[in-house]
């Protein structure tokens, strides 16, 4: 029978940014650990088979996804730590901090989710867009390395909703303009 883990207790990013956390962490040096490759660790549903053998069920709320050195609790109090697996990745470098960034505008135009250090970007592997950045100048090498992508702008969702102080202070003016730049988008022909 599988065990079902459905609290999570949060960590950290590993690029620091605090995430909330729902209860101190409890003591994990008794507690098994699963490795996830990056797409796992955004599923909110998820059934996987530990090292031991033992069937893992994990049900989040919708939205929560997993993250490094989260640890899950069971409902008999047995404790999980998320570890990230190391996946084949592209590693893209270029000779030049223009060609890097003429790449990096290429892949966000297409919408690639890609990690990013000051000089190698990490993407997932795809033999066109390999072709591309080679077009560009850049090299391509397959390497193996823990995936954390960069969230995007609206990481954590994109609503509309109650307003912060500051907004609030200034008549929900950032609201107003939020609101206005998502009904519609109409062009206008010059």
């Amino acid at each position: 029978m599988a065990t079902l883990y459905t609290t999570k207790y949060t960590t950290k990013y590993t690029n620091g940014n605090a995430l909330e956390d729902n209860a101190p962490t409890p003591d994990t040096t008794q507690c098994q650990v699963v490795s996830l490759t990056y797409n796992e660790r955004q599923r909110n549903r998820l059934a996987v088979m530990l090292p031991s053998g033992q069937a893992v069920a994990i049900v989040l709320p919708r939205g929560q996804c997993l993250h490094q050195g989260d640890v899950l609790m069971a409902e008999d109090g047995q404790l999980l730590r998320i570890e990230a697996q190391p996946e084949s990745l592209m590693a893209i470098r270029c000779s030049s901090p223009f060609e890097l960034m003429r790449v990096v505008y290429h892949l966000a135009n297409r919408h690639v989710r890609a990690m990013l250090t000051e000089a190698v970007i990490y993407i997932e592997p795809d033999p066109v867009l390999a072709d591309l950045i080679s077009k560009l100048g850049g090299t391509v090498q397959t390497v193996s390395e823990v995936f954390e992508p960069e969230s995007g702008a609206y990481a954590g969702g994109h609503h509309h909703g109650p307003v912060d102080a500051i907004d609030q202070s200034m008549g929900n003016i950032g609201e107003q303009l939020s609101i206005a730049a998502h009904s519609g988008n109409q062009h206008h022909e010059r």
